[in-house]
Order: structure tokens, then sequence, then C-alpha cells
């Protein structure tokens, strides 16, 4: 029944973190900053854990993690990476060509590495280790897409490899957390055969999945075209569409194991270059003014401040250290090999290093499974947050810096 859940608290919350993190986000374009800071920051200060759980609404905090709350950040994340997808076509994938396989192979492995020896060397036993490790391994793709199409610079070759590098970073990923999984259920770590196999897995399933949304999907907006040449004119048939292939396609990635967002992220690249491509990119543009800034606020939120006096300066510190570093040598020196240019490689560097939705679930299993404390919790929630914020700062920079070279 229509009654049975009551959405009015969830919606008000959702509305008290997101239109003063929008306000933020405006404020840190006027000066300069991706608005993606001003996004978290106002998650940051809005969330349960701050100002949103110490307001009372309806006899409970304002803002709450709930499951709807988090089932609509999916959502936003699922629309944000259809739109970027909408920006490439097979054509740009293959343009990107070994490189970007390269550089999300190493992008993943090299974090892995350092993250676990760091933690080691901490006195952290193999199990803490492990998932520390896992957290820093994935790249969020949702933050490095956005940050290019704030700064235009998507089309860029290194743009291109960047985003096609940190969708397998992503799929790369969620295989070691089924990893993770393994070895929180069973106690011990998993044979390398057995990893090997659910990495193979997991490319297989992104390629075929990839492949059928570029293969079908435009022949079918093609085909209705053909047959009723007024029907994709219809009052809200592109937006159905759209919507559609999003959602659709991100259930199919979730069936098969993989992030519903690089689902969406595959239906939007097979729309790319269909009739409709150019109609969708446009209500698509629309629909991110929304779901951005409640996305990234959402991540925001996760931070616990209360916890912050608990945590080791030290330790933050040289995790952070050992997040930014591995990006850089894991992605930023393949990149600047690959493409024979130190800059165009330093960017890509800059925008792999940005941690997000991949790194949450990691943290998530590892808190609720027992094996992190709250300390090593808090720590790497707050590692994963300054990633979010120094990402914009250095890809911004740099194309700030070239911009400013061309001036006369």
């Amino acid at each position: 029944m229509f009654g049975e859940i009551d959405v009015i608290p969830t919606l008000v919350g959702i509305l008290f973190i997101v239109i003063p993190s929008m306000l933020l986000g405006k404020l840190c374009s006027r000066f300069g900053l991706s608005e993606i800071i001003g996004f978290v920051i106002g998650g940051v200060l809005l969330g349960p854990f701050a100002l949103g759980g110490l307001i009372p609404f309806f006899d409970k905090p304002i803002m709450v993690l709930d499951d709807l709350t988090l089932g609509l950040w999916q959502m936003s994340g699922i629309v944000i990476l259809f739109s970027a997808g909408l920006h490439f076509t097979f054509n740009d994938l293959k343009s990107a060509g070994y490189g970007a396989g390269i550089i999300g192979v190493l992008g993943v492995i090299t974090p892995l590495i350092l993250g676990y020896l760091f933690s080691a060397l901490f006195g952290f036993d193999w199990t803490i280790s492990v998932l520390i490790g896992a957290t820093l391994s994935a790249t969020s793709i949702a933050i490095s897409v956005t940050l290019l199409e704030e700064l235009d610079k998507e089309k860029t070759r290194e743009g291109n490899i960047l985003v096609n590098a940190a969708v397998l970073d992503d799929v790369l990923g969620l295989a070691i957390l089924s990893a993770i999984v393994s070895i929180i259920t069973v106690g011990s770590l998993p044979s390398i055969e057995s990893i090997l196999i659910t990495t193979g897995e997991s490319v297989i399933f992104w390629l075929l999945l990839l492949l059928g949304a570029v293969f079908i999907l435009p022949r079918i907006v093609h085909g209705i075209a053909l047959a009723k040449p007024t029907s994709l004119e219809m009052r809200g048939t592109k937006q159905a569409t759209a919507l559609g292939s999003a959602f659709g396609f991100a259930a199919i990635a979730s069936a098969v194991g993989l992030n519903p967002i690089v689902g969406a992220f595959a239906a939007g690249m097979g729309l790319a270059g269909s009739k409709l491509g150019g109609q969708v990119r446009e209500f698509m543009g629309e629909l991110k003014i929304i779901v951005a800034p409640l996305f990234f606020a959402i991540i925001g939120a996760h931070v616990d401040l209360r916890q912050i006096s608990e945590v080791s300066i030290i330790f933050v510190l040289g995790l952070l250290g050992v997040a930014v570093s591995s990006k850089m040598i894991g992605c930023g020196i393949p990149a600047m090999v690959l493409l024979k240019n130190k800059t165009k490689g330093l960017r890509i560097g800059y925008g792999m290093i940005a941690r997000g939705e991949v790194a949450f679930i990691i943290v998530g299993i590892g808190i609720t499974g027992g094996i992190l404390t709250d300390m090593v919790y808090t720590s790497l929630v707050l590692v994963i947050l300054t990633t979010i914020i120094i990402a914009p700062f250095l890809l911004k920079n740099s194309y700030g810096n070239m911009t400013q070279k061309k001036k006369p």
C-alpha cells in the first residue's frame, strides 16, 4: 500500500543536504575550483554525522542514510555514468587501445600492493591490510568523468584514455571486491587461480555487455525510425529510451556481478552514435543538474566527524600519500611513456586519484564484517574524501596552466 512507506522525511532530508551543497558547488566554481568539492563538503557538513544528525524531523534526525537515500544515491550514479557514456562511441574506445588497458590494470594492482605493504608496516594483520589495499585500488569513474565534463576535456586524447582506463579500473576493482567477500566469509586468502578466474570473468562480462549495448541499442533506435519515422519525435520517447537503456543495462550489469554504473556507461556508449544521441545528451545534461549534487553530497555524508579525534594523523597522512602516489605510479608514469607526453600523462594520473563508490562499498563490507575497527574505517573514509578533493584541484590546475600559456 502507498501509505506503508513514508518517503516524505527522506525527501526532506535529501533536499536539506542537496540544495546547500549545490550552492557550495557554485561558490567553489566562482573561485575556480571544481563544483564536486563544494558538493562533497556540503555533504560532510550537513550529513547524518554532523548538522543533519542534530536537527530533528518527525522524531528522528533530518538526514539519515537509509535504504531509500542510498538507493537514490545509486540511481544518481547510474544517471551520471550513462550521461558520460553518451560522449564516447565504440570508436573512441578502440582509439584508446591497449594503453587504457595497461593503465587500468596497473592502476588497480599498484595501490593494492602498496596499500597492503603500508598497512602491514603499521602492524595490521593480513586481512585488514588486504582490505585497505583493496579500498585504494578502484578509481571513482563517476568523479573522473564529471571532472572531464566540467573542463570540457572528455574528448581529448588523454581524456578518452582516462575514462576508459577508469572503467576497466572499476571492473577490476569489483573483481577484487569479490575476492574480499571470499576472504571475509571463508577467512583465508583465495588462490591465485580463483582470483584470475574471477577477474577474467568480470572483464569478459563487461566486454559482452559493452558489445551488446553498442550493436543492439542503435539498431533498435534505427529500426523504430525506419518503421515509424515520427515515433522518435513523440513526447517522452527520447526520455523513456534514455532512462530505460540506462537502468536496463545497469540491472544486467548487476545481475552478472558488475557495478551497475558500468552497465549504464555501456548503454550510454551504445546510444552515443544513434539517431537519438544528441537529443538524449541534452536531456541527460539537464537531469545531471539535480543528480550530480545528490550523488557527491551523499558521498560526503558518509564521513563521521565525531570519530576524527580517534584517528592517527600519521596513519591517515601516510595512507593518503600511498593513495595519491600509487595512482601516479600505476597510471601517471605508464601514461607518460605511452603518450610520450609528460603533461598528458600526469593529467591521467591526476584524474585516477579520486576514489568513491567502490571504495565505500569495500570499507562498508569491512566494517559490517567485523574486520575493520572504527578507527581504520574512519581513516579510510577520510582518505577517500581527501582524494575526491585533491583530484579536481590537480586536474583543473593542470588544464588551467595550459590555458594560461595560450593567452597572449
